[in-house]
């Protein structure tokens, strides 16, 4: 099987603290939004697709904050303020023809049309971005779960996320690939919780004289990473079925 770029950003980024999909994830959302923000903030498309999803989502429209450029941001989010304005002004008591078409339709509930007047028809860009480089990095990683140079960074790594590693299992068909990935993972998740329980006795004042490593130390904070992906990440999205 032919090689991609994203097969070499697999493995770059392995040898880096963190699950990795999250890690290529994190990387490309912060280019995205630092282009749109530099490069498409007047973009007639661009500032269509914000209109259409009311803007980013609360945690990109955050971080979006955080990447200077107030001019830009002012820019992007004034024809969505625009439009829930006039929505708001047609149907408004006394705002209207519209309003008073909304209650004659609607005599009981009319606050339905206005609900979905306002409510976005297209979701976050930033989010509709990631989570299609999230299904690539995850197809990648189930089709190449056997390639020695995959494993062998997947194996000295941090591991995946919870919710990455049922991706790339779910992806998976191939019994002896599954088999592979759940033993790798398993080892790494075995570590990490030798070093969660290290860290725990030796906070106990019966061991305070033994020296806390450093993986030990922050085994607490990592633990959570790999149970809930890193931040900013799967806030949004992690649901129950």
């Amino acid at each position: 099987m032919e090689t991609t770029f994203g097969f070499y950003d697999l493995i770059e980024t392995f040898t880096k603290p963190g699950c990795a999909v999250c890690n290529l994830l994190q990387a490309e959302t912060t280019r995205l939004l630092d282009s749109i923000l530099y490069e498409y903030a007047t973009d007639t498309s661009t500032q269509a697709a914000f209109r259409d999803s009311r803007g980013l989502c609360s945690e990109h429209g955050h971080q979006l904050t955080q990447m200077g450029n107030a001019l830009g941001i002012a820019v992007l989010y004034e024809h969505p303020l625009n439009d829930v304005l006039r929505i708001l002004q047609g149907t408004a008591p006394g705002g209207g023809s519209q309003a008073r078409l909304m209650t004659r339709l609607f005599p009981q509930n009319p606050n339905g049309a206005i609900i979905d007047a306002l409510t976005p028809t297209k979701p976050c860009i930033a989010c509709a971005s990631q989570a299609e480089t999230e299904a690539r990095y995850v197809k990648i990683l189930s089709d190449f779960a056997d390639d020695e140079r995959m494993t062998g960074v997947f194996r000295a790594s941090d591991g995946l996320c919870l919710p990455h590693f049922i991706q790339v299992l779910q992806n998976t068909a191939d019994p002896s690939r599954s088999r592979l990935l759940i033993a790798i993972q398993t080892d790494i998740w075995t570590r990490l919780r030798d070093e969660l329980r290290e860290f725990m006795r030796k906070n106990d004042y019966q061991h305070a004289s033994e020296a806390i490593t450093e993986a030990e130390g922050v085994s607490w904070r990592r633990v959570v990473a790999r149970m809930a992906g890193e931040r900013g990440i799967l806030s949004s999205r992690r649901t129950i079925s």
